[in-house]
Order: structure tokens, then C-alpha cells, then sequence
């Protein structure tokens, strides 16, 4: 019963924000029009992140890619609670504490509407749980959860290269801790080293043939400099935990470091790289910090209720009852702001939708094909996403600039047969817009046309002027 209940709570929660999302989002965020662009390509690796990224959104070849960006999402959040509730079960050894360590992750955006916007964060909080579960399974029951460890592991890491940090000090503590390092004598500790290099080996030869472009591009967003609004980022993510805590000392339960080898493990490895990550951030800023800490909380709960060092003597239930009206109360919450438009949420970039539908009968109206290829400015690479016959983009891999959008098999022949729709500057009338971008990677490309439209992006802009050209498709 206990089990059929979590998943009702769970599919439910994805159920009901995936609805509200698709509803009322105006558009997805530019993460999802990179993910599009990184399942066509379908290589083991892209600018940004692992291959797991594109993999996942390939389904959306096919699908409504709105659609499926949004369920995705959610589905992968319903998954990661799930892990969360039953890792908190297994640490606590408690039914009660398991639903209040995940009702406690009610009270923070990242499972809701703070994830939508990445798309490589969603996979963590889905993957994490599940691996932190099996890793204490391998060391305080059985080695052949190895296995598992490892198929989640390698995971993801191949989602977003910041579980190295995590799986690193999990490594570690098989080197470092005599009761684990008893795993170096099971067959099946080995087969999990096979399954996670098989996962991963495939990303590494990407990186080394493209100028590890994913590495250079975070180390681009990171430069020298004392931080302090590190502090502020770690309560604005983990500020829930204050709140369980006071929650569990009202119910006169205390915490402490647990006693057992293997809870000390647990919070060891959790807490390690944490603290690393944080080191780190102090003397560096750039802004990234909240996107790598965000998976982190999902853990956080049910590492916190295996320090109640004592059951609850008094009710959870008035807590828990608590927790889910404040669920209830955030997609409320979240609905009513898209719905009457509070700071331009209900509209912002909805002009992208009608732009991409304007451009498709453009070109159809001219040349009665569908269109194949975009290229030129930014607005181009949304028109891959929202634009009905899903062109492609034109942009080649540069190992000089690491285009984030590219594609790896697009060629001139192809250009020259199917043609291709230009998108210049938004703001730049035709007299001026000289479409240099796309004529860098294709300088023998000819212009057929151009045409001035008005481009409106949503109701807090005007219309401003942009410049479109014609390359023609061969008759």
C-alpha cells in the first residue's frame, strides 16, 4: 500500500505540472532548442554536455518537441523523487521519515519550475537518488549492486560532467575504507568498472577529437575572483533543510552523526565534494554555482533524516499534511503567475511560435517545398524547434569558435538541392544586414531574395525590423 501510494504521489506530481507547463509556458527555454540540436546530431558528445543530453530528447524528432520537453522533465523528476523517498527509507529505516524527506523537497524549485529551464540538471535529480541507493546497497548488503551503481553512474556522468565530483569521492572510498575495499575481491565489482568505462569511453574519444570543447566551455564561464554570494546561493538551494530540521525538532526527534560505518560513508561522500565545489566557488565566479548545487539538494533530505537519532516520539502527520498542501500550493501558485502575466512570465518570447509558422508559409508560399535548412542569427536556431517541417541548422562545427548549435552533416550539396531560409539581426533592416554569419561558413552561397518582416517577440517589446534571405533550392 505504502509503495502504490508513492507512486500515485509522484505520477501524479508529473502529471500535473507537465499539464500546467505545456498549458500555460509561453516558450521552452533555449535548453531545449540546444537538446533538439544535439539528438539530430546523435554523436557522443556535445559542446556543452555528455551524450546522454541528446539521447534523451530524441524521442522529440518525432514528438511535439514542446510537449515532450515539458513530460520528459517531469517524468524524470517523478523518477528521482522516487529514489529520494526510497534512499530515505533505507538510511532511516523509516516509513514516516522517508515521506517527510520527500515531501521536504516540495519546498524548493528545483523540482518544479526551477528545472525546466536545464537540460542536463533534470537527468541528475532523476539519476542521483537511484545512485546514492545502490552504492549503499553494494557497500551494506550485496557487491552485485555494483553493477547497478555502475549503469547509474556512468549515467550520469554522461548527463552532465559534474557527477564526477560525486563519483569520484565514491571511488575514493573504495580505496580508502577497509570494510569497502573488500569489493576488489568480487567479480562483480569489475563488471561494473567494464559497464561504466563502456558508458563513458565513447565521450572521452569525442572530447579528444573536438578540442574537449564541453571542458573549455565551462572553464569559460568561470574566472578568478573572491565570491561571496556563494553563501547566498547555498541558502537559496538548500534553505529547505532548515525547515525539515525545525520540523523534526518539534516532533522531538534530535539529530546526530550516525553511529554505523556505512551512514558515515554516505554523508562522507555526499559532504566531500560539496564542500569542494564550494571551496572552489569562493575564489571563483561565474555564475554556476546554483546549476551544480541543484542536484546536490535532491539528496539532501534523506541524508538528513538518517541523523535522527531517534524515531519522532510525537505525530508526523500534521508535517506531512503541511508539506502537501504547500505542493498543492506552488503549481497554484505557479499558475496564477503565467496566468495573469506577472513580470511578462505568461508571454515572454511567445512571438518565437508565430515567427517560426510565419517563416514555413514564406518559403512554401515562394518555392511550394518544406523547409530544410535554416542558418544565419540566433532567431535561426529557434526556428529549428518551433518551425512545423523541423529544418535543420547550417552551421558547421568550428573547432575555433565551439558552435553550441551546429551540424555535424550538413554539406553544400545538400544546401544547393534543398535551399535555405536566412535570419538576420533582430532590429536590422535589410539595407544593413549583410547575413555574415552565414555566409562565413558557406561563402559561395548565393542569395536569391530578401525580405524585410516585422518581428514582435512578445507584448513587453515593439515590433522591430528583420531582414530574411532566400538561397533557392535547385528546380
Amino acid at each position: 500500500m505504502t509503495r502504490r501510494l508513492l507512486m500515485l504521489w509522484v505520477s501524479g506530481y508529473a502529471l500535473a505540472w507537465t499539464l500546467v507547463t505545456v498549458l500555460l509556458d509561453p516558450t521552452v527555454p533555449y535548453d531545449a532548442v540546444e537538446a533538439l540540436n544535439w539528438a539530430q546530431n546523435a554523436e557522443w558528445g556535445t559542446p556543452k554536455n555528455p551524450w546522454l543530453v541528446g539521447v534523451v530528447m530524441r524521442p522529440a524528432l518525432w514528438l511535439p518537441p514542446d510537449v515532450y520537453w515539458y513530460a520528459s522533465h517531469f517524468l524524470a523528476i517523478a523518477i528521482g523523487m522516487a529514489g529520494t523517498w526510497f534512499l530515505a527509507r533505507q538510511l532511516s529505516g523509516s516509513t514516516r521519515l522517508a515521506w517527510l524527506a520527500l515531501l521536504t523537497l516540495n519546498l524548493s524549485g528545483v523540482i518544479n519550475f526551477d528545472i525546466i529551464c536545464y537540460n542536463d540538471n533534470y537527468l541528475l535529480v532523476m539519476l542521483w537518488p537511484w545512485m546514492m541507493l545502490f552504492y549503499w546497497l553494494a557497500i551494506h548488503r550485496n557487491a552485485q549492486w555494483w553493477m547497478a551503481f555502475a549503469i547509474t553512474a556512468g549515467l550520469a556522468i554522461m548527463a552532465k560532467y559534474s557527477s564526477l565530483a560525486l563519483v569520484g569521492f565514491i571511488f575514493l572510498s573504495t580505496l580508502a575504507i577497509p570494510s569497502i575495499r573488500r569489493c576488489y575481491r568480487e567479480p562483480a565489482f569489475y563488471i561494473a568498472l567494464l559497464i561504466a568505462f563502456a558508458l563513458i569511453a565513447p565521450n572521452a574519444l569525442w572530447l579528444w577529437n573536438h578540442d574537449f570543447a564541453a571542458f573549455r566551455w565551462v572553464d569559460s564561464q568561470i574566472k578568478p575572483g573572491f565570491n561571496l554570494q556563494m553563501f547566498i546561493n547555498l541558502l537559496s538551494i538548500f534553505y529547505p533543510l532548515l525547515i525539515l530540521a525545525w520540523i523534526l525538532r518539534r516532533a522531538g526527534a534530535g539529530l546526530q552523526w550516525p553511529v554505523e560505518w556505512a551512514r558515515r560513508v554516505m554523508l562522507g561522500v555526499y559532504l566531500l565534494p560539496l564542500l569542494v565545489i564550494c571551496g572552489w566557488f569562493l575564489f571563483h565566479d561565474g555564475g554556476r554555482l546554483t546549476e551544480w548545487l541543484q542536484p546536490f539538494f535532491i539528496l539532501s533530505p534523506a541524508l538528513m533524516v538518517c541523523c535522527v537519532k531517534r524515531d519522532a516520539p510525537r505525530s508526523l502527520s500534521p508535517a506531512i499534511k503541511g508539506l502537501i498542501a504547500f505542493a498543492v500550493l506552488v503549481i497554484s501558485g505557479y499558475v496564477g503567475v503565467m496566468t495573469m502575466n506577472v513580470a511578462n512570465a505568461g508571454q515572454k518570447m511567445r512571438g518565437i511560435i508565430p515567427f517560426s509558422q510565419q517563416m514555413e508559409r514564406l518559403w512554401q508560399e515562394r518555392y511550394e517545398t518544406p523547409l530544410s535548412y535554416v542558418g544565419g542569427e540566433h532567431m535561426a536556431q529557434w526556428l529549428t524547434f518551433y518551425t512545423p517541417s523541423r529544418p535543420q541548422i547550417i552551421t558547421r562545427w568550428d573547432v575555433a569558435t565551439h558552435p553550441n548549435i551546429y551540424n555535424v552533416h550538413i554539406s553544400r550539396r545538400q544546401i544547393e538541392r534543398h535551399g535555405a531560409l536566412l535570419i538576420g539581426r533582430v532590429g536590422v533592416p535589410c539595407a544593413s544586414e549583410t547575413f555574415k554569419r552565414a555566409l562565413y561558413d558557406w561563402p559561395e552561397m548565393k542569395i536569391d531574395d530578401t525580405q524585410q518582416i516585422a518581428f514582435h517577440e512578445d507584448p513587453a517589446y515593439p515590433a522591430r525590423p528583420l531582414c530574411i534571405a532566400f538561397v533557392s533550392p535547385v528546380s
